[in-house]
């Protein structure tokens, strides 16, 4: 009881040192149980905190159970505090994450309709080329033998298409330019 009341005694005139050897440890581990394994880095931040609080009031503790239990309870809500700003942090994130991925669903999902509405748009010809090259994985020497045409003139026509959409899908988008070059990238996928 001398002793407790020794450091107390200490600790209101200022010298922390006794303080620190008795209790510091303690304050460390109360305060990484409370933050958890994530947290537990920040324990030390707590128990400054705490002892700087206490030490900014030490006239007003009248035993070593008051200062201990204004240490507790200081360290308590900081961890407290620091478990509710990062789960805060974390919602937030997580929640612009989900919000950016329903935006870039939309413009993927508009960004295909533009670009299969100009694919309906194109001539019977160049719709089939799309159709067989595109969509039947076919190659060009297979699609000049079903159409009954040269490859090279698969080519051409495959590359005229391709420009056809390309033209197509800049005057419908104007000056968007984020899908403007989406679309552009779509086009150069297909090619």
């Amino acid at each position: 009881m001398a002793h407790t009341e020794s450091m107390l005694a200490e600790f209101k005139s200022g010298k922390i040192s006794t303080f620190y050897n008795e209790l510091y440890a303690k304050l460390l581990v109360y305060a990484s149980r409370h933050l958890g394994a994530d947290y537990a880095f920040l324990a030390e931040d707590c128990v400054q905190d705490a002892i700087y609080k206490a030490y900014e009031q030490r006239a007003s503790f009248k035993s070593i159970l008051t200062l201990k239990a204004f240490l507790y309870s200081c360290i308590h809500h900081a961890a407290i505090d620091i478990l509710r700003k990062n789960n805060a942090q974390s919602n937030y994130l997580s929640q612009q994450e989900d919000q950016t991925e329903f935006l870039n669903s939309i413009i993927e999902q508009e960004t295909l309709n533009l670009l299969y509405n100009s694919i309906e748009r194109l001539p019977e010809k160049y719709r089939r080329i799309f159709e067989l090259h595109f969509e039947q994985g076919l190659k060009n020497a297979e699609i000049a033998k079903l159409l009954n045409v040269t490859e090279s003139a698969v080519k051409k026509q495959k590359a005229q298409m391709l420009d056809l959409l390309r033209k197509d899908l800049q005057k419908k988008t104007g000056n968007h330019f984020l899908t403007a070059t989406l679309l552009l990238q779509w086009i150069e996928w297909l090619e």
